[in-house]
């Protein structure tokens, strides 16, 4: 076999290989920022669970690390609209808590209602949240 034939299959293996390497390495640099979102989201409807309210400005963070969400996940709108739905919830649970301070009788008694279905929706979002994500958190080969 001719040296310059050889030669070309050499530099041709190499060329795949290191197209493979690079396939790969955007691979994890993807699910690494699909995962960084995906904990952000995670840790928003946890923190509700666990301190029983929204941290002033977290709302803010919260849009602020997941806005590019969206084309992360190849434009899935179900993604947009589920990180809108908790901004909105955080949003309004916030409201409810600033009412209830004021609050009486039949009117603190339906804010009470509110904010327990808000916080319930967040415990039931949280708890289906891997499952929504779980296809775009697989690094496939």
């Amino acid at each position: 076999m001719d040296s310059a034939v050889i030669i070309s299959f050499l530099i041709a293996f190499i060329a795949w290989r290191e197209w493979s390497t690079n396939r790969q390495r955007l691979k994890f640099e993807l699910f690494d920022r699909r995962y960084e979102v995906y904990l952000v989201i995670a840790e928003a409807l946890a923190n509700v669970g666990v301190e029983g309210r929204v941290r002033p400005g977290a709302e803010f963070d919260f849009l602020r690390k997941t806005n590019k969400a969206y084309f992360l996940f190849g434009c899935a709108s179900w993604v947009k609209f589920l990180i809108d739905d908790i901004y909105k919830k955080m949003v309004n649970l916030q409201r409810i808590e600033a009412e209830l301070e004021s609050a009486e009788g039949e009117q603190r008694k339906q804010l009470i209602q509110e904010s327990r279905e808000v916080k319930n929706w967040m415990e039931c979002t949280l708890h289906e949240l891997e499952g929504k994500f779980e296809y775009f958190l697989k690094l496939r080969h």
